[in-house]
């Protein structure tokens, strides 16, 4: 594998790492909406909620997981493994 396709290579597999950490944070942002509107659900249920509306929660976690920067998100992680998967594919045969 030549000098150039190596960094080539790198360099794709550095770009999809990074759109799979955006996709990632994205989800644990939506986890951790749904976690505390499991809470709020869950102490409603119990009697111990006193919030107005306790499935206010549940809405933002929906609406997170729905958003178009997770469509975005998910579509730029595809993107850019498959790039770096034909880099890598590449570079391997020129490299025979």
């Amino acid at each position: 594998m030549t000098s150039s396709r190596m960094r080539q290579a790198a360099l794709t597999a550095r770009d999809a790492h990074l759109a799979l950490l955006e996709l990632k944070r994205l989800v644990d942002t939506a986890t951790q909406k749904i976690h505390a509107a499991e809470l709020e659900i869950v102490g409603m249920a119990i009697g111990r909620s006193h919030t107005e509306d306790p499935f206010r929660a549940l809405r933002a976690a929906v609406q997170s997981i729905e958003s178009p920067a997770i469509e975005a998100a998910i579509s730029e992680a595809r993107t850019k493994m498959s790039d770096a998967a034909q880099c890598q594919a590449q570079a391997r045969a020129a490299g025979q």
